[in-house]
């Protein structure tokens, strides 16, 4: 009788070790971040910031999942996770107790609200969701929502602000004269230059005979004489 008794306390004390060694989960305790810290102005109109928003999660290489440019809605998904972005909780086992690591299938899902705020300005908003499972020694594996510390917007914020300087309307060139004016306004122009125009003539010998009377009297006989060169007498008929 005593063997079986002291049997079952074997058993009891075991079942508790392994209870202490099996170790407890702690929810993560992190605040979220505030929502200063979560948005940002940006001086862009509503569809130059929805470009911007664009821009920036294509050069993180992120996923876009669903969008929406009528309500400025953007879900995409990140690259895995770590301590250093979120909150996940503490284990405490008979090693002591440590900070609940993400795993390798850890997920981050960012969602952007772009908004209109008057006609040259927008607001940009993003929030991150993180989950991962987390094992407990002994225990099976949790999923938990992890608490974001805010990093993560506040770098993808800073990279919107950026890329809003970046961000312009396309530049139209002025049209060139079409081909028929460009024409047009080369037969128009003067067959020989101005100055070969202005050059003096070289005077005849009729004007070297009027240049020795006034011009008032040229045309005229003077004392009975012609001004004009003496010519032959026509022929008799």
């Amino acid at each position: 009788m005593n063997g079986v008794m002291f049997g079952v306390k074997l058993s009891i004390l075991g079942v508790i070790a392994a209870l202490f060694a099996a170790g407890c989960f702690y929810p993560p305790v992190t605040q979220p971040p505030p929502d200063e810290q979560q948005e940002v102005i940006i001086p862009l109109p509503y569809d130059l910031a929805w470009d911007a928003v664009n821009a920036v999660i294509t050069q993180n290489a992120f996923h876009v999942q669903a969008q929406d440019m009528t309500n400025g809605i953007i879900e995409a998904v990140g690259p895995r996770f770590t301590l250093h972005d979120a909150d996940c909780g503490k284990i405490k086992s008979i090693a002591g107790t440590y900070m609940a690591e993400p795993e390798l299938n850890s997920s981050s899902v960012y969602n952007f609200l772009v908004r209109p705020r008057g006609p040259e300005a927008s607001i940009v908003k993003v929030r991150a969701t993180f989950n991962s499972s987390v094992k407990v020694p002994l225990r099976p594996a949790t999923d938990v929502d992890c608490v974001s510390h805010g990093i993560q917007e506040s770098d993808l914020l800073r990279e919107v602000l950026v890329a809003a300087k970046q961000t312009h309307r396309p530049a139209f060139a002025k049209p060139s004269a079409p081909p028929q004016q460009a024409a047009s306004s080369a037969r128009v122009q003067p067959s020989a230059p101005a100055a070969v125009r202005s050059q003096p003539r070289t005077p005849s010998s009729i004007d070297k005979a009027q240049g020795d009377v006034p011009a008032s009297m040229r045309g005229f006989s003077l004392n009975g004489r012609s001004n004009m060169p003496d010519l032959p007498a026509p022929p008799p008929n």
